[in-house]
């Protein structure tokens, strides 16, 4: 039998069923370590997603009974007690491995409260990428911190490198406020983050960004706001107020690129609030990036 290393992705596959946990377990090495998502669907075969495509694996089956134990293990057969996030439709594990839920979903009042029958279950493999953002951080904030916005299309990887420019910063001293509306940036299990955050960080998270920012800066004192996914107005009013405080921000947005962020309506009220974007790109599954000067325009 093959020896189960512990890796990020044996330990978010640590909620499924045991049959489905071991045919995760027996992938190829390569396949196990470009592994970002498991993707179950009742009725479906067990799916990895690498590098944006998804890959069967042979001789699987997912169940809606799997689907079920999947999200009684991920709870650690408590669901009452992760009833927050629950009726966000996700759930964090330790180590930061995210598991969302899709399906029928329930609602009280006409609003969403999270999913009554279990369709489908997407686990995000958390691997930190330390120093992935310390060239852009180096040259952004070399006369302190700067506000700055990550740019590209889902999957690309802006969480991941919002997070390592917090660690970045935090690790240079800098006070950090982490408005952390999805749980995905520091991932809290028991009020600890699941991930290395650098150094002095506050976080408040499951909360409305307009909510946690004000919030942030009244009680924490934060020299940086950091804050994923902007993308309402009333996010924007949320990094127009801490811009308006005297707080550095860092953000995320979705957008193709620069002229795209530059022509989207719901990033008018705050394009001009950003010094720096940061454009990430996906070519042949290798990632990059690439830092503009907004300020005159150009790139850095």
């Amino acid at each position: 039998m093959k020896d189960v290393k512990n890796t990020p992705l044996n330990e978010a596959a640590g909620c499924l069923p045991p049959l489905l946990r071991i045919a995760v377990e027996q992938l190829p090495e390569k396949t196990a370590e470009q592994t970002e998502e498991l993707r179950l669907r009742a009725g479906q075969p067990l799916a990895v997603c690498c590098a944006g495509q998804e890959v069967v694996i042979p001789d699987t089956q997912v169940t809606a009974a799997d689907l079920r134990e999947t999200a009684a293990r991920a709870s650690r057969d408590s669901m009452q007690s992760y009833t927050d996030s629950l009726r966000r439709g996700f759930l964090t594990l330790a180590g930061g491995h995210r598991v969302g839920f899709c399906g029928t979903a329930k609602t009280e009042n006409g609003v969403f409260d999270g999913i009554r029958v279990y369709g489908s279950v997407n686990i995000r493999v958390a691997r930190p990428a330390f120093g992935c953002a310390r060239e852009v951080y180096e040259q952004s904030c070399r006369s302190g911190p700067a506000d700055l916005v990550i740019l590209s299309p889902p999957g690309y990887g802006k969480t991941t490198f919002l997070r390592d420019l917090i660690r970045c910063a935090a690790a240079n001293g800098v006070r950090v406020g982490v408005a952390d509306e999805r749980g995905e940036l520091a991932a809290l299990r028991e009020g600890v983050p699941q991930f290395d955050l650098g150094g002095p960080a506050d976080v408040i998270e499951l909360c409305a960004k307009e909510d946690a920012v004000l919030h942030l800066i009244r009680t924490m004192s934060p020299r940086v706001v950091a804050l994923d996914e902007i993308t309402s107005p009333r996010d924007a009013e949320a990094v127009r107020y801490a811009a308006n405080c005297g707080v550095a921000i860092f953000a995320t947005a979705h957008a193709c690129g620069l002229e795209d962020f530059l022509r989207r309506a719901v990033y008018g009220p705050v394009r001009g609030l950003f010094r720096y974007a940061v454009e990430l790109r996906m070519e042949a599954g290798k990632r990059s990036f690439e830092l503009h000067c907004l300020e005159g325009g150009g790139s850095c």
